[in-house]
């Protein structure tokens, strides 16, 4: 558990869409082995399994061995957009049966009179209303109708729904009603599944909360049998075999963990978990090397994921979506664009070349894993214009097919489009790099940051592949290649804290209270957010409660979070306020009253540091068993083949510097340095890569 004593065997794994990424760490001797692993879409579990035990088996460790498991995938989210979640019935408050579906009103596209809204996860005929209503105090207005509950209770049962939602106005303030309900329910129901909207979040704003807690109902049947299957395999002899007290911990989207127990109750904590380890471990990493602002590039066989660290901290909101549906949980703030290693190239009806967001996904792969893919993808024209080689082995262990790709490519982009092979496949490369320049625009340029004054951190299979082309192009000098990129999101499981996540709704108008009013307010939280860290077993001198306030002007329909220090006084609440609005819209009126929305508390337990391997001392000149091959490479930064040296990392050493153009190979992943960029190895084993040009993020 966070906070333990520093356990000797620590293991991690992230499950992606085409691979499963895995790390063990040995906290004595400060080494790790990674292994990547193509993922298993029948049962990821077992792909998990694969991959964790190859890992410690490079490690010369077992599952005996490991006193720690940390868990990260994408389970929830793909059942959300694949709609593979439970038939989920849905109780709410009478008169407000298809509030699910009426929504906000807000549309994708304004103008758009033939828009189609994506339907709720509750069907209308799922969807059940009851009599009973508190008021915004808390206060009981009409009594809650047991009778009419049971009888829905009763309809619900000769259906199949698996799984219920329950979510009554104004029970942020007063979850009576709520509470009561469920225990009704549960009676009634046998062992389907129900839970309530309090239970996830105390927040006023009944649709986002109805939404949250109907895709929880949704995905707690799917997480449960997917996390009881892993649990039974990571104890299973003929599995991991780990011991069964091991203390087992799941990414959640805020960036922290949870308990699997939690995991398996509250699985709507982990919808767009996926990348947040990476982002994590992005961090804590390039703080360390003295780049706190940075931009990050996850870029893996489906999709990329982007994300802005400013002073080393990841931006955590509450206000994500997916597929149109709101979920307000803590999340790290991602965007998520459609343009992955295994992104299918393809014509569209207007003659266009596009990349993605169509994912060859694990199986069957892109053409040049040989497992039966005949589309081409951004990994095939990798591979075609020598960025990739024929001798490389993804993961360690998968030889590429260059053939295959180039057939590909040639029958899909570039006969069509009257091409040569060579020149398709540059202009899949870019198409996918604009891709990903335009989503980094959106979380710097458009938030008012300009990328030039951060670095880059790409990670993923493909990242560093595809960065020194990015960062150009945004006009950002510097790129930092992390150790073992590929399998980052692993390795910032093992970084991440436990953490809780408390909010309750509580409008105060700063003109019309005193300080010690807002921290007496706050202070059940606090004491909330410890109890839960007494649960855990967090010692107390691993544990970190922080506070803070949801702040807007009087009549705004959002907020901004701010952290509230006690004794600091209300009016540099109100100034800090007025500075973070005027920093994100550009405006701020500091004669407009202000209030507080909402009151917000962060409980964590501090895992233990993992503190990386040293790297052995070299010279400024690369040591010759680092070079392995060479091999013709495309460059469009001089539309020029060149005869590239072609390094492993694993052979660097701290203060090796490598001009480019160089590739730089390892197990998990491949550096690009294109002509011109220049690279040196740091004391914490970071590849550091100086841009040759850069243009102006304006052009």
């Amino acid at each position: 558990m966070p906070g333990q004593p520093d356990a000797q065997i620590r293991v991690a794994s992230d499950v992606g869409g085409t691979f499963t990424d895995s790390i063990a760490y040995d906290t004595t001797a400060r080494e790790f082995r990674v292994s990547k692993v193509p993922t298993t879409p029948d049962n990821r579990a077992v792909g998990t399994i694969e991959g964790l035990r190859a890992a410690l088996t490079t490690l010369g460790r077992s599952g005996a061995d490991v006193s720690y498991v940390g868990h990260g995938m994408t389970t929830a989210t793909n059942a959300i957009i694949q709609r593979t979640g439970a038939r989920v019935a849905f109780v709410t408050n009478e008169g407000f049966r298809d509030l699910l579906e009426i929504g906000r009103q807000n549309r994708p596209r304004l103008y758009d009179h033939r828009v189609v809204r994506t339907p709720p996860v509750a069907e209308r005929a799922d969807r059940y209303s009851v009599r009973g209503r508190m008021d915004e105090r808390g206060q009981e207005l009409t009594p809650l109708d047991e009778a009419g509950l049971k009888t829905i209770a009763t309809r619900i049962a000769a259906t199949d729904a698996e799984a219920v939602g329950v979510c009554f106005l104004h029970a942020y303030a007063n979850p009576a009603h709520e509470m009561r309900a469920k225990e009704i329910l549960e009676a009634h129901l046998g062992d389907r599944y129900v839970c309530a909207s309090t239970e996830l979040i105390r927040e006023f704003r009944e649709y986002e909360r109805s939404s949250t807690t109907a895709l929880n109902a949704y995905l707690i049947p799917v997480m449960d049998a997917y996390l009881g299957s892993l649990s039974e395999l990571l104890v299973d002899p003929d599995g991991l075999g780990i011991a069964a007290d091991v203390p087992v911990m799941v990414m959640e989207a805020s960036g922290g963990l949870m308990t699997l127990p939690s995991a398996r109750r509250k699985p709507v904590h982990t919808v767009l978990s996926g990348p947040a380890g990476g982002v994590v471990s992005a961090a804590e990493i390039s703080l360390r090397a003295g780049f706190p602002d940075i931009v990050t590039m996850d870029m893996g066989g489906t999709s990329t994921d982007i994300s802005l660290i400013i002073n080393g901290k990841p931006q955590v909101t509450t206000q994500a979506d997916l597929e149109g549906m709101p979920i307000r949980v803590p999340v790290v703030d991602i965007n998520a664009i459609g343009a992955g290693g295994g992104s299918i190239a393809s014509i569209d009806e207007g003659g266009a070349l596009r990349v993605g967001p169509r994912s060859a996904e694990a199986i069957p792969g892109p053409a040049c894993y040989g497992r039966g893919g005949t589309l081409p993808t951004v990994t095939d024209a990798n591979l075609v214009v020598g960025r990739l080689g024929a001798e490389t082995a993804l993961g360690g262990n998968m030889k590429l097919d260059r053939d295959a790709a180039s057939a590909a490519l040639d029958a899909e982009v570039a006969k069509p489009l009257s091409l040569s092979t060579r020149q398709a496949a540059t202009g899949v490369l870019r198409v996918a790099n604009a891709n990903m320049e335009r989503g980094i625009r959106v979380v710097s340029v458009q938030r008012g940051h300009d990328p030039r004054d951060f670095a880059l951190v790409p990670f993923g299979g493909a990242g560093p592949l595809h960065a020194a082309d990015v960062a150009e192009s945004l006009g950002i000098p510097t790129v930092l290649v992390p150790p073992a990129p590929g399998i980052l999101c692993a390795m910032g499981i093992l970084m991440s804290d436990l953490r809780h996540d408390l909010v309750a709704t509580n409008l105060m108008a700063l003109a019309a209270v005193e300080e010690a009013q807002v921290w007496a307010a706050l202070e059940p939280l606090r004491v909330q957010g410890e109890t839960l860290l007494d649960a855990d077993g967090v010692p107390t001198d691993a544990r970190r409660v922080e506070t803070f306030v949801d702040v807007r002007y009087i009549g705004q329909s959002f907020e901004l979070s701010l952290p509230i220090a006690e004794g600091a006084g209300l009016e540099a609440l109100a100034e800090a306020f007025h500075s973070a609005h005027a920093h994100k819209f550009g405006h701020a009126d500091r004669d407009a009253p202000v209030e507080i929305v909402n009151l917000r508390v962060l409980a964590v337990g501090e895992t233990p540091p993992l503190v990386l391997p040293e790297i052995e001392a070299g010279e400024q000149t690369v040591a010759a068993d680092a070079l392995v091959t060479q091999r013709d490479v495309f460059f469009e930064v001089d539309q020029s083949w060149h005869k590239t040296p072609v390094y492993r990392r694993e052979h660097l050493r701290v203060g090796n510097e490598i001009a480019g153009p160089a590739v730089i190979d390892e197990v998990s992943s491949t550096t690009l340095l294109r002509p011109g960029d220049h690279s040196r190895v740091d004391e914490l084993g970071n590849i550091i890569i100086t841009i040759a040009t850069t243009r102006s993020a304006e052009e």
